[in-house]
């Protein structure tokens, strides 16, 4: 049985997804800012800075929420990006990982050149995952609330706590986190292990408010975030 073909939307390509291609070149440009331009290193030296390495997957994230979906579905979108965005992941990210590996054993790497590759390809990860929903028909709530989940869940200290566990080296978690570097710029201090369980437990809960808050909260937040509206005089 031959699927039917998918119509042609009647309306303009560049008018639909026009904010989706501004945000993705500006996702684009930041992302060779992050990469080229500000030192490339593992420690965040400030609240900004670690916004300024957010900027690009949020971007990004904005322009899969405004791609427009009726467009996506006729260029086959779907048949195309994803294969795409998995080859990149099967063919740079993980021989490059590897590589790197190797290259540590050998003592031509160090351990910073594997966490700046390992940093890269979370963002890549979460942006493939939205893509993947967006053309397969999902909202765009859906999406800006997965981006902004993942995102959370990202910063929340949820891998370092899984790291130090796994680290047979240790013996049992640390008291103070001074490696987290993403949680010492928030709080102005390294992490102790209790302040540590408590960043991350606050993550996670926002993580989950902004995959179930339901939209009429949001709506209500947004309403009183809102400058009030001028009253006209009698």
């Amino acid at each position: 049985m031959l699927l039917t073909p998918t119509p042609r939307p009647s309306t303009s390509f560049w008018r639909d997804n026009g904010a989706a291609l501004l945000m993705g070149a500006v996702a684009l440009a930041l992302a060779g800012l992050v990469r080229f331009v500000i030192p490339y290193e593992r420690d965040i030296t400030s609240v900004w800075m670690l916004l300024v390495k957010l900027t690009p997957q949020l971007a990004a994230c904005l322009a899969v929420a405004w791609l427009d979906v009726a467009w996506a579905r006729w260029l086959r979108l779907h048949l195309v990006a994803l294969p795409a965005i998995f080859l990149g992941f099967l063919c740079y990210f993980v021989p490059k990982t590897f590589m790197t590996a190797l290259d540590m054993v050998d003592g031509t790497a160090e351990f910073e050149d594997l966490y700046l590759h390992v940093v890269v390809f979370v963002p890549f990860l979460i942006i493939g995952l939205v893509l993947a929903y967006r053309a397969g028909g999902g909202s765009r709530e859906g999406v800006l609330r997965l981006g902004a989940a993942m995102t959370i869940l990202q910063m929340s200290g949820l891998e370092d706590l899984m790291a130090v566990l796994m680290n047979r080296r240790l013996n049992g978690i640390p008291e103070v986190w001074d490696w987290a570097h993403h949680m010492t710029v928030r709080l102005g201090h390294p992490a102790t292990r209790g302040e540590a369980y408590a960043f991350i437990v606050v993550h996670v809960v926002l993580a989950v408010l902004a995959l179930a808050l339901p939209r009429r909260w949001l709506a209500g937040l947004g309403r009183r975030l809102r400058p009030g509206r001028a009253r006209t005089s009698a």
